[in-house]
């Protein structure tokens, strides 16, 4: 009960930081294009002859522009622009999310209420089958899935953070290392 208290506070927490950040509309992040905006291709480019991919098991993260490592990440082959919180307890998703990353919750599983700045919601315990970024692959990753509303933007917590050899911040980037 003690871990489940704190791991709620904890996404509270973080998701109050979070929704102040997205507020603030400087999340670093290119606009979208739309089809009509996008550049025309001329000619088709060749694509280059596919070479064998050496997996590190390292991966560095740069510093964004306010100061937050933000990267994309696999959730079960859904590719998620996720910001990295060393205070979030657990990886944190909206239910969106979950629903593109094959993640299914009944109504039932929203059972643990949570605190945020848009006020209370309800949250959901799930394991990720898979969080991945570049070379670095984790498997059965806890989460906890929030309502949509409750949360605009995916956390990446201490869940897949404590499951790697470890990181560090050095030269202004983060280092995830497998």
């Amino acid at each position: 009960m003690l871990r489940l208290l704190f791991m709620v506070v904890s996404v509270s927490a973080s998701a109050i930081s979070t929704v102040a950040y997205i507020q603030s509309g400087k999340s670093g992040l290119p606009p979208v294009q739309t089809q009509a905006e996008a550049p025309k291709q001329q000619q088709p480019v060749a694509k280059p002859k596919a070479q064998p991919v050496r997996l590190s098991g390292v991966e560095r993260i740069p510093r964004g522009p306010r100061g937050h490592y933000e990267a994309t990440f696999k959730i079960n082959n859904a590719r998620v622009h996720s910001l990295i919180d060393t205070g979030a307890t657990s990886i944190a998703i909206n239910e969106s999310t979950a629903r593109r990353a094959g993640i299914r919750l009944s109504r039932k599983d929203f059972k643990y209420p949570i605190n945020t700045a848009n006020g209370q919601t309800m949250g959901a315990v799930a394991t990720i089958s898979q969080v991945s970024i570049g070379s670095i692959r984790i498997r059965d990753v806890e989460a906890m899935v929030l309502k949509d509303e409750a949360l605009g933007h995916t956390l990446i917590g201490m869940s897949f953070l404590n499951r790697l050899r470890g990181f560090e911040y050095a030269s202004g980037n983060l280092v995830l290392k497998r």
